[in-house]
């Protein structure tokens, strides 16, 4: 199988769907990833909070230690990313190079403009693919006014740990958010394990699914 990944930030694949993706890899499945921007973020106030530089070198760290080595990352605008026909064209042009089975993107009501752009487009480009899945968003974005759903899992347990090793890597995220940000991610992955029965997972709701039997 070939799984293409789209995310708008250099973090939001590991922390959406970066433990399917590890053990896709470890089963033999082809994955690439897309990511929109170079993540580099500047507070309203002018405080760097990351640059470009230290953004794309924890980015690449975070996607090797999932054992992804096949990623292109575009430069469109931190917070600005559009949904419109750069971004569509830009997504469009790799579905159709790579040929992916499967779709793996945002949440169409994230609550974080540059998620909700990037999931938009996505979408929009993968109208010829049939089947797309949007990974579940974590807080502080994610925390909309409609519910996500908790359609499709995957058992990670024998990844998680490669999961949270590619989170790690990004330090400044890491010092951001604290030490609890990794316990959450190890908690949320537990509750859908529990869900699910196994003992960690990732959700995924569902925008269509082509099963082949």
């Amino acid at each position: 199988m070939k799984i293409l990944a789209i995310g708008a930030h250099l973090d939001d694949i590991e922390l959406g769907c970066g433990g399917t993706l590890a053990r896709a890899i470890k089963n033999g499945h082809q994955v690439k990833c897309v990511i929109m921007c170079e993540s580099d973020y500047i507070n309203f106030d002018g405080i760097v909070l990351r640059t470009k530089e230290e953004a794309v070198a924890e980015g690449r760290a975070a996607l090797e230690k999932l054992g992804i080595k096949d990623y292109t990352v575009f430069d469109f605008p931190n917070k600005f990313i559009p949904y419109d026909g750069t971004t569509v064209e830009s997504i469009d042009k790799i579905m159709t190079e790579f040929k992916p089975d499967l779709v793996l993107t945002h949440w169409t009501f994230d609550t974080h403009q540059d998620h909700r752009n990037v999931a938009m487009a996505a979408i929009s480009a993968a109208r010829y693919q049939n089947s797309i899945l949007m990974f579940e968003p974590f807080p502080p974005s994610g925390r909309s006014y409609h519910p996500f759903r908790t359609q499709v899992y995957v058992d990670i347990s024998d990844v998680l740990s490669a999961k949270l090793a590619s989170v790690s890597e990004h330090k400044s995220q890491l010092k951001k958010y604290g030490e609890d940000w990794l316990d959450s991610i190890e908690s949320r992955a537990h509750i859908r394990g529990y869900e699910s029965g196994c003992k960690y997972a990732e959700v995924f709701e569902m925008v269509r699914y082509k099963l082949d039997l």
